[in-house]
């Protein structure tokens, strides 16, 4: 088994613990009792906090009604390392959802087990979001599956756009600009107003703008990762990056995220007409200001040109299987039923959560924000694959680096700082054992 050493500080001890288990063969059972308890873990904000799940465990039953299963729900806060460390003391639960870019740490890491027969047997699994499938795969194996995303759409207020005489969605980043203008002229009035709130430090809509252009974050070859939004593509859309929100947003968002202050409340109190939100975002905001549940359109980023929106990053999670559980056939039963059409469809409909596969989205009862959010996704850009990833979400180092772009700092200056820190957090040393 071909391993990587990784440079995350909160988690190399447990890594090292469980390159070694994993070195040693694993431990899962030749025969299963078909008893006992299945622990899974599951994230805060997904479907395993919903009733929903219960859809999961009855028809789990079916199969396995000696079976219990334990849904355990985690917070975010420094996730990797603790799924690392449980995974690594072989006490840890049976199944684990993780954040897509988090879960190269474990895929690398040896703590998952390989489920690359059964990638067949999982439905649609040949069209699954790339977002999702990239860092499940390592070394042209599966270790887990993806399990649900989250792209985004802009989000508008009609009654603004009409007021600034705005007829139609922009179809390109210029356009949107010039909205933006006539937005502000329109609501001079309204203090700290946006014509399109856009917090510096929201480095997932940052991204595409390099994207866009035809840059990377990073690039792999020959096993060695190197940063590279110091080349000119990367400069160009760092540069349009910069333009975009400066034109658009308030100087106090420069240095914030989406959540301080909350941008789904600087909606709902008329301080911008639009917004880049997940799918489940809008029903926050009519929750804040109901008079606004039929005054709310959406449309995709639009990109460069206008053949061609700005890439959008799938985000969401992933979920896979200990090699240390004892009961691996059952779990992989459960994992089929989760990231199966019949309860990704329900899912969609009830959470607004995007399905692995476009084909599992239903025809109806889904939102218009999700239905947008589908189209959006069909030009998506996977994020480097690198257990890397993890360190730098621990740092909440893109946050600070597309911040310090839109605040002023020099962004070639920036750039080869990122460049220097990315190329190492991403360094992989090969390891065998």
């Amino acid at each position: 088994m071909k391993l990587s050493r990784i440079v995350t500080a909160g988690a190399a001890t447990a890594l090292t613990l469980t390159l070694t288990a994993a070195c040693s063969g694993g431990s899962g059972s030749a025969e299963e009792s078909g008893t006992g308890t299945l622990t899974v873990w599951m994230m805060t904000g997904g479907p395993g906090e919903d009733p929903i799940i219960e859809d999961v465990n009855s028809e789990f039953a079916k199969k396995y009604p000696d079976m219990d299963v334990k849904v355990e729900i985690q917070q975010w806060d420094n996730i990797a390392t603790k799924i690392t460390t449980a995974l690594a003391s072989g006490k840890g639960p049976d199944i684990v959802e993780m954040g897509n870019t988090q879960t190269a740490l474990q895929t690398y890491s040896g703590a998952l087990l390989d489920i690359t027969d059964e990638k067949k047997s999982f439905e649609d699994s040949d069209k699954w979001l790339a977002g999702l499938a990239a860092p499940s795969t390592y070394e042209d194996r599966l270790y887990a599956a993806p399990l649900y995303g989250g792209t985004k759409v802009v989000m508008y207020n009609k009654d603004m756009f009409a007021e600034a005489s705005i007829k139609a969605a922009p179809a390109t980043l210029d356009e949107l600009m010039s909205d933006c203008a006539n937005l502000q002229k329109a609501y001079e009035g309204t203090a700290n107003y946006s014509g399109f709130y856009m917090p510096g430090q929201y480095w997932f809509a940052g991204a595409p703008f390099v994207f866009g252009k035809g840059g990377e974050l990073a690039v792999e070859k020959d096993g060695k990762w190197s940063g590279t939004l110091s080349e000119p593509k990367a400069q160009a859309g760092l540069k349009a990056w910069k333009e975009f929100q400066n034109t658009c947003s308030t100087p106090s968002s420069r240095g914030v995220n989406t959540n301080s202050p909350d941008q789904d409340q600087l909606f709902a109190d008329g301080r911008t007409a639009m917004l880049e939100v997940k799918a489940w975002e809008p029903a926050a905001v009519v929750e804040k200001n109901p008079k606004l549940k039929d005054k709310i359109g959406y449309f995709v980023m639009p990109g460069y040109t206008a053949d061609k929106p700005l890439p959008t990053i799938v985000a969401g999670s992933t979920i896979g299987i200990s090699t240390a559980t004892q009961q691996p056939e059952a779990a992989k039963a459960w994992l089929k039923i989760v990231t199966g059409k019949d309860f990704q469809g329900k899912m969609a409909q009830k959470l607004n959560l995007l399905p692995v596969s476009a084909s599992f989205l239903p025809t109806e009862g889904v939102t218009e924000a999700l239905s947008v959010g589908s189209k959006a996704a069909e030009i998506n850009h996977a994020m480097p694959v690198s257990p890397g990833q993890a360190t730098l979400d621990g740092e909440r180092y893109n946050e600070q680096f597309f911040s310090a772009v839109v605040s002023g700092k020099d962004v070639k200056a920036q750039a080869k700082e990122y460049d220097a820190h990315v190329t190492e957090a991403y360094s992989a040393n090969g390891a065998t054992s």
